[in-house]
């Protein structure tokens, strides 16, 4: 069970607080961002707000979220914590701005995955319809097991992260039909490998030398096995070499 080191919503107009919802099942969005170091250091935190407002828009939800004003709303909740490595969640439909902040768990080095066959509803926007998944969560330890995604046997994304595809030193990921993550967007504009789009079917898993799992709580993790399908990773060298992009950022 998630331990919350607080969960607090707001009423959209005015800021004021009102009753905590988590808004899942709702007409909304949301996103995680991790936090770090002493003196909160939110993580491409201009990026996720810029994702929510886009996201937003998209829904024909008029509202945008100002960074100063979350910074208001946040601050003093964050500020009696010592230290932080923790996941602060904003949720938002057309009527409640809902945040919450828990502890981060690392995972374990051999981390391993299972395939699931479901899409996402409205997989290109992170919105809130996420409660099959959730589900699908709640059957698992998250720190050493990632639920990945297919769709016609077709890899998508998974719960909780991008999937990233290597083979002789390329980068390929899923063409369409998922959540682009701010983390992976970032890792990919930073590296020099080329990456390319291509539909990545579950029966050529076994072509590829590494899989990376990358998102805003697993950070960047290497793929050490895939349940009922007999792949291993030949490499581990475009791993460390995103690893040690993401790890910049900290």
């Amino acid at each position: 069970m998630v331990n919350y080191l607080f969960k607090k919503s707001f009423q959209l107009k005015t800021f004021k607080p009102t009753n905590y919802n988590d808004l899942w099942g709702k007409r909304g969005v949301f996103s995680t961002i991790r936090v770090i170091g002493k003196k909160p250091n939110y993580i491409l935190f201009h990026d996720h707000i810029k994702n929510i407002n886009l996201s937003l828009k998209k829904l024909n939800i008029s509202f945008a979220l100002s960074e100063k004003k979350l910074l208001l709303l946040i601050t003093p909740l964050l500020s009696k914590i010592k230290k932080h490595d923790h996941l602060l969640r904003i949720a938002l439909n057309s009527k409640i701005l809902s945040i919450s902040l828990r502890k981060r768990s690392e995972s374990v080095k051999n981390f391993d995955a299972i395939l699931y066959s479901y899409q996402r509803s409205n997989p290109l926007l992170k919105n809130l319809y996420y409660k099959k998944i959730l589900k699908r969560l709640s059957s698992i330890n998250t720190q050493k097991r990632e639920i990945v995604l297919f769709k016609n046997n077709f890899i998508l994304e998974g719960c909780t992260t991008n999937i990233l595809c290597i083979s002789n030193k390329k980068i390929y990921v899923p063409k369409t039909n998922f959540y682009k993550g701010t983390t992976m967007k970032y890792i990919l504009s930073k590296t020099k490998r080329e990456s390319k789009k291509i539909n990545i079917s579950i029966h050529e898993l076994f072509k590829f030398d590494e899989i990376i799992l990358v998102g805003t709580g697993k950070g960047v993790i290497s793929l050490q096995s895939i349940d009922k399908i007999d792949w291993k990773p030949k490499s581990n060298l475009i791993y460390k070499e995103l690893l040690s992009i993401y790890n910049k950022l900290m």
